[in-house]
């Protein structure tokens, strides 16, 4: 997450262009609003086109073709880097999550994660706490449990909104029962409004069941 230096407005056409040398990123302009939908992942990134400081061609260790996007987040800028099946973004800060001064241990944390490596650790976690074979460590619960909590909030601050993947974390959370050492988190009316949806997701699956 780097400090926003100036650069020029990259012009809606020039995103849009860069985004199609990505094959399988469906890229559109409606009413002002970029999405950039990557079917692999079922998920959408909804950006104000105005945020896009830059996009430029990037190497990704696949060798497949990439697109990185710097996004404006107030003083700072947010990557997001499009591939033909995944996109890849900073985690949020643990520290802008939880409370002042609570305490928090958190596991070492990647510079970058992936949308698919978010999914695949959160839904692990998920399957886990269901595992009577397993003895998890309550601290070290915590600690992923806030880790799971900074990627998703790091997908939402580049525009994405992670369903699925907040429904496996709350999942995991409400099973756990809050296990001792979990940091005291900040009201998010963002996040609030994610967990709207994720049971507004269960319902209509329960519903579709009948």
């Amino acid at each position: 997450m780097a400090p926003m230096a100036y650069k020029r407005c990259v012009q809606v056409f020039e995103i849009v262009e860069a985004l199609g040398e990505v094959p399988n990123a469906e890229v559109a302009v409606r009413r002002g609003l970029l999405t950039v939908h990557i079917p692999a992942l079922g998920d959408t990134a909804e950006l104000d086109p105005d945020d896009v400081l830059d996009a430029q061609s990037v190497f990704v260790p696949t060798k497949a073709p990439a697109v990185q996007l710097d996004i404006r987040r107030g003083r700072k800028s947010l990557p997001l880097i499009v591939t033909v099946d995944d996109v890849v973004f900073n985690p949020a800060y643990a520290d802008d999550l939880v409370e002042p001064g609570a305490h928090r241990r958190l596991p070492a944390m990647p510079g970058l994660i992936a949308y698919s490596e978010m999914h695949r650790d959160v839904r692990a976690l998920g399957k886990a706490v269901d595992d009577q074979t397993l003895d998890l460590d309550p601290e070290t619960l915590a600690a992923t449990l806030l880790a799971h909590r900074c990627f998703i909030a790091g997908a939402v601050a580049v525009g994405l909104w992670p369903v699925r993947v907040a429904a496996w974390w709350e999942y995991s959370h409400s099973r756990v029962g809050g296990p001792a050492g979990v940091a005291p988190l900040r009201a998010d009316p963002v996040w609030d409004e994610l967990m709207a949806d994720v049971q507004e997701a269960r319902r209509q699956t329960v519903v579709q069941q009948f």
